[in-house]
């Protein structure tokens, strides 16, 4: 079917022209060379067609329908003129329109809806719009595109839309979109993947700080078992020469992730762990440790758990003496700027200790005074080490006037011991090389013969007495000497005066009665002290005037005489100047008095006498 308007080829039954608009009115069915010019093709044409093959069946029937519409447009051109022999006009498609309008029915034009076309139009232009922006915002692909276009991205874009930048050479590019994502959401499933690209860009960069860094945040932030991390700021430490730090965190990840790759590598690098020559734990003897350097490399060691290693450490040099007591000792072995592992031993020395000394009388009560001999009683681990010659090296060390024994106490020689008259305490203690104490043995005994009694209150110089006798007393006895001074006396509690003579001085301090005479020193034989002792006396005339427990000298030269805790004490002083005999008793104020002989050649050449606040 033809428009008759504009010559469009149309299919059968259509009733618009689709190409301009106009109706098509319905053919009127002819035969013959009228169906031809009608632009219908005869039915023996069709038929011909069909009978052909399929291929040539549709070649055939394109070449009809091509023909039907050249001979339509030939007939449409024009017809031949009313007068013979004479060119047909060329006849417009409009004039031909006109014609058929003139010779036929009216034909009805269809009107078109220009506001209704905008309208569909601008509403297909929003559909689109929107679809557009639903599609960038909602879609991967979307983002990746606002990403590409520098607009606002999810972090999904702009993670894949950095790794294209690093792809195509933009590293600096590339971080920067990186970090945009790791901010835009720091917490999300991959961020471990995430943050391993964004390390990697920085190192593709040159900036190995930054990629530590991140590497850091990794297995401290993320994923502390993860050993991947470690691996690579393994690889920037030890491209960078950083062996000492490399140590520490080769320990670290070890620790962390428990790969015993890093365990391994690090025994690789450090020197190793010294040894000691004694295994840990207690002795009974003292001993020698030796440290030990596998490598031959310097040691340097510390006692006890404080200070750091090596900078605080002693440089070993020789083997470390341990005596009794419990060690720590700590080392490490030292190459270059490398560091050991630290060697981490404790000892405990508990050197044997000898048992209490043993004695040849019982304690009790006796008619007579008795010698008696003390001896060692040997331990079982004396027997067992019995090489050991400080083990076995026994000094037994006793007293006889009740107090404990020490070191400057009188040696038991083996040479019996004359137990004193009265009431006594022997007590002893037995020392080995090693200066283990034993535990005290003590005895008292009782022997019932006369003895003397300690120095006591009413024991005093026949012509005054101390704290009674005023100033003004001693004057008149004594005269006014050399003339009198204000002094302090730290002894004292009050102000005290000091008048000098020429057989020695005498000193008072101020009380409630008035000053007191509270010392007296005097080389005066005219003078008679305690007990009528004299200048010029003996020693041993002296001591026999007083108690004496008959106990032998100590280890400083000195005999203690006697000594009661609750009364006061007497005691033989020796010095390379002198020796001095002291007698002290304690009063009822809570003050001493202190009654000395000072001794030249065994003979008493000065006394004096004190009273003294402690």
């Amino acid at each position: 079917m033809i428009c008759e308007k504009c010559g469009n080829v149309l299919p059968d039954g259509a009733t618009v022209c689709d190409q301009c608009g106009a109706a098509i009115q319905p053919p009127q069915r002819a035969s013959g060379s009228s169906g031809r010019r009608q632009g219908r093709p005869d039915k023996p044409a069709v038929e011909r067609a069909a009978s052909l093959m399929p291929l040539e069946a549709e070649r055939a029937a394109a070449q009809a329908v091509s023909g039907m519409k050249r001979r339509a447009r030939d007939e449409g051109a024009g017809r031949p003129s009313a007068h013979r022999g004479t060119p047909p006009r060329p006849t417009t498609g409009r004039q031909i329109s006109r014609r058929k309008a003139r010779g036929s029915r009216p034909v009805r034009r269809m009107m078109v809806n220009w506001a209704m076309v905008c309208t569909v139009a601008a509403v297909v232009v929003i559909l689109l719009a929107i679809g557009t922006l639903l599609y960038l915002r909602m879609t991967d692909n979307g983002q990746l595109i606002m990403a590409r276009m520098g607009r606002e991205a999810n972090a999904n874009a702009l993670w894949a839309y950095g790794q294209e930048l690093l792809d195509q050479g933009y590293v600096d590019r590339a971080i920067e979109t990186y970090e945009r994502a790791y901010e835009q959401e720091p917490e999300r499933e991959d961020i471990y993947e995430r943050l391993y690209q964004l390390a990697d860009a920085y190192e593709a960069a040159g900036r190995p700080a930054d990629a530590e860094r991140t590497y850091t945040k990794l297995y401290q932030e993320v994923d502390r078992e993860n050993p991947q991390a470690y691996r690579e700021i393994i690889r920037l430490m030890e491209s960078q020469g950083r062996r000492l730090e490399l140590s520490a965190f080769l320990q670290l990840a070890y620790e962390n992730t428990g790969d015993s790759y890093f365990r391994r590598q690090r025994e690789d690098l450090l020197p190793s762990t010294p040894t000691a020559s004694q295994e840990a734990g207690t002795r009974k003897m003292e001993q020698d440790v030796e440290l030990i350097s596998a490598e031959g490399y310097d040691i340097y060691y510390l006692f006890g758990d404080e200070g750091t290693l090596p900078e605080d450490g002693i440089k070993y040099t020789e083997p470390i003496h341990l005596s009794e007591d419990t060690y720590v000792i700590r080392a490490v072995a030292i190459s270059s700027d490398l560091i050991s592992d630290e060697l981490r031993v404790q000892y405990t020395i508990t050197v044997p200790t000898p048992m209490a000394p043993g004695v040849s009388l019982a304690s009790g009560k006796y008619d007579k005074r008795y010698n008696i001999k003390l001896h060692h009683n040997q331990s079982e681990d004396e027997k067992l080490f019995k090489k050991d010659e400080k083990l076995n090296d026994i000094t037994i060390y006793y007293t006889l006037d009740s107090q404990t024994p020490t070191s400057n106490s009188p040696i038991f020689t083996g040479e019996p011991i004359r137990l004193p008259a009265g009431k006594s305490t022997l007590k002893a203690v037995a020392v080995n090389g090693y200066g283990k104490v034993s535990n005290v043995l003590e005895l008292t005994y009782e022997v019932k013969v006369p003895f003397k009694n300690y120095f006591r209150e009413n024991d005093g110089f026949a012509d005054f007495t101390i704290m009674k006798t005023t100033r003004e007393q001693f004057i008149n006895k004594h005269g006014t000497g050399r003339g009198e001074e204000e002094i302090q006396d730290s002894s004292q509690r009050s102000d005290c005066v000091r008048i000098a003579y020429s057989w020695g001085e005498a000193r008072f301090t101020l009380t409630e009665t008035g000053y007191v005479l509270y010392a007296l020193e005097t080389n005066s034989s005219s003078m008679v002290g305690p007990r009528k002792t004299k200048i010029g006396m003996k020693e041993e005339d002296v001591t026999a005037l007083f108690r004496d427990m008959g106990q032998t000298y100590d280890q400083n030269g000195d005999r203690s005489l006697y000594y009661n805790s609750d009364v006061g004490y007497g005691k033989l002083f020796h010095s390379d100047s002198g020796d001095r005999l002291d007698y002290v008793y304690k009063r009822s104020d809570n003050s001493l008095v202190t009654m000395s002989y000072f001794l030249e050649n065994g003979k008493v050449v000065k006394m004096s006498i004190k009273c003294a606040y402690r």
